[in-house]
């Protein structure tokens, strides 16, 4: 009997740790893995690394990208830098800046949100969202690479391709889509952030 509270506390942490594992993440089960073996955060949750994001896009939608990227990076104390899409950290892997050398890695995020308008017989796209008669709703969602580089050589470690993209409702604001994108994408990146997320 004594032994009873110390059960219901294992199964408690259980359930918890399954309830996460059921959390919405645009990483396959592979790139998960793949990504959590290289320990990207110390045991006390500070970064081992520093963070370069570029986002290409010819509207709004790339400072709803980056407002969120830098939101994550103050709480997690992440040094992010914005860069532009064809810095050397998505090719050879030594960007033109350099960061604290006590950091081993280089987490390099290239987003290309999109937005596509509905669609409907009577006369094509309508960026107003509209429906028709044989209506097709707008889609929002992005693509992204993401590379973990070696901080002190430039070695790729990892390269994930990633995309996601949905239906959006009728007249929607494609930032509120834009950000829940990008609020997967980042707990994908970082669990522990996820989960104090409200």
């Amino acid at each position: 009997m004594r032994h009873l509270p110390r059960v219901v506390a294992s199964v408690l942490v259980v359930l918890a740790l399954q309830g996460c594992a059921g959390t919405a993440t645009v990483l396959s089960a592979t790139q998960q893995k793949s990504l959590q073996a290289l320990t990207l955060f110390n045991p006390d949750a500070s970064p081992r690394f520093a963070a370069d994001l570029a986002c290409t896009g010819s509207d709004a939608s790339c400072l709803t990208v980056e407002n969120a990227f830098y939101a994550w990076a103050r709480d997690r104390h992440v040094e992010l830098r914005t860069v532009e899409p064809g810095d050397a950290v998505f090719g050879s892997g030594q960007p033109a800046h350099r960061t604290n050398p006590a950091l081993p890695y280089r987490l390099a995020i290239r987003v290309a949100p999109l937005s596509i308008p509905s669609f409907d017989e009577s006369g094509g796209g309508h960026g107003d969202m509209r429906t028709g008669t044989a209506y097709t709703p707008p889609k929002v969602g992005y693509t992204a690479t993401i590379r973990v580089v070696d901080a002190a050589s430039g070695k790729l470690l990892q390269e994930l391709p990633v995309h996601d993209q949905q239906d959006a409702a009728y007249k929607s604001d494609v930032g509120k889509y834009i950000r829940t994108e990008m609020s997967e994408l980042i707990g994908s990146l970082d669990p522990a952030y996820r989960a104090v997320q409200p």
